[in-house]
């Protein structure tokens, strides 16, 4: 497989990973927000685990998995501070996910032990690094 499919693969894995993590925080905002409705809640917990295991880990592995790949492929990219910036930003990527589900079991056992308003703005966490690591891979400053 040629680096220009596995970028590819990166891509669009990426783009998944990035939904998962943008809708969950918004998931978690219709739970708060509906608490007292064991209806609703039970729907919206339905929803938050299937969109980790089903959408967003699996993104995050895939990608992971093809961004390593063409790490193989082209090893001297390491040698890169822009690289090493773009990892960091990966890191705190996967960092933010493991977060998501953290605050998803939370609240499947009723910890809901966020607001509305933090969790708007815990929502907003992964803009930023999508921003820097766009930019980082594409430009390559540095």
């Amino acid at each position: 497989m040629s680096l220009y499919w596995f970028k590819a693969f990166h891509l669009i894995a990426m783009v998944a990973w990035f939904a998962g993590m943008f809708y969950m925080f918004r998931l978690f905002v219709y739970h708060t927000e509906n608490v007292g409705k064991k209806d609703v809640v039970e729907v919206l917990m339905v929803m938050q685990r299937r969109l980790y295991k089903a959408i967003t880990l699996p993104a995050m592995l895939i990608t992971l998995f093809f961004g390593f790949g063409m790490l193989v492929l082209q090893p001297e990219y390491l040698d890169f501070t822009w690289m090493t910036l773009k990892l960091l930003g990966v890191a705190g990527l996967v960092t933010y996910t493991f977060y998501l589900n953290y605050v998803r079991k939370r609240f499947s056992r009723g910890d809901v032990y966020l607001t509305s308003k933090q969790c708007r703005f815990r929502n907003e966490i992964p803009t930023p690094l999508l921003v820097v690591i766009v930019i980082l891979a594409s430009i390559r400053p540095f």
